[in-house]
């Protein structure tokens, strides 16, 4: 059975975008490892085991931006015995960079899971693209190098939102009608086996789900504050993105945010 716990994602507040560093001040490598302390008694698992019925605790990443966090996190999962799914999106900036696959690579050698964060119906609404052709591609130059791709993660980009769609969508089997996204028609429906890709990470049946994309009062949930009991087959969304190694350094990263933006507008 599949019970949903706090799984529903959120936008984020305002408040939140603008000062992320103070909302997210608890979020620092330092407060994840002590979070990663507690699970010792959990079989925690990649999701491509847990999708087979593994371990009682998937550790789930979508690294949407800052690759080099999601290594952080690994190597700190790594050193207690722990091991996690990283899920990378070939829309994110850091696609392109030619550190990627070796990165990859290094999450693999620690033991990691490395699958796909989807982002293929927002390339056919904006870009026009063949998504065919693009998972294709894609999945052709992660596998050549090594990396060994099974799963898959819908990413919820802004344009979900802004055109309702939920990429999703683009997939026979994992494409049933989601709240909030009415536009459901694609050029094709792509079939995930014909792609080597056996689950889906919101298709694998669990007793709870945690996300840190859920907000309390305007501020991130922290993973440390979900009651993770013991017994129940639990999934853990937990985003790179927000962590760093100090609040000062979250100050800084949003410095160099705010100077990007203004030499964009210049």
């Amino acid at each position: 059975m599949i019970a949903l716990v706090r799984s529903e994602v959120m936008r984020e507040p305002l408040s939140s975008r603008l000062l992320f560093p103070w909302w997210e001040r608890r979020f620092t490598y330092g407060e994840y490892a002590r979070f990663l302390d507690r699970l010792g008694g959990r079989v925690v698992v990649p999701m491509r085991e847990f999708a087979r019925g593994a371990g009682d605790l998937a550790l789930r990443h979508d690294v949407d931006s800052r690759l080099e966090s999601a290594l952080e996190l690994a190597r700190l999962e790594a050193r207690r015995g722990l091991r996690a799914t990283y899920f990378v999106l070939h829309t994110a900036p850091y696609w392109d960079d030619p550190a990627l696959l070796p990165r990859l690579r290094s999450l693999q050698e620690l033991g990691h899971e490395v699958g796909f964060h989807n982002d293929l119906v927002t390339l056919q609404r904006v870009e026009g693209a063949d998504a065919r052709a693009v998972l294709s591609r894609e999945l052709e130059r992660l596998r050549g190098d090594g990396i060994e791709v099974v799963g898959a993660a819908a990413h919820g980009s802004p344009w979900c939102h802004r055109l309702g769609f939920h990429n999703n969508y683009v997939f026979a089997g994992w494409d049933e009608p989601r709240s909030g996204y009415p536009n459901r028609d694609v050029p094709e429906k792509l079939d995930p086996r014909e792609f080597g890709l056996e689950y889906e990470a919101y298709h694998v049946p669990h007793d709870a789900y945690f996300s840190d994309s859920s907000f309390e009062d305007g501020r991130r949930a922290h993973p440390a504050d979900f009651p993770l009991a013991p017994g129940r087959r639990t999934i853990l969304l937990v985003h790179p993105d927000h962590w760093d190694s100090s609040a000062a350094a979250k100050w800084q990263r949003l410095g160099s945010k705010l100077a990007r933006r203004v030499t964009r507008r210049d």
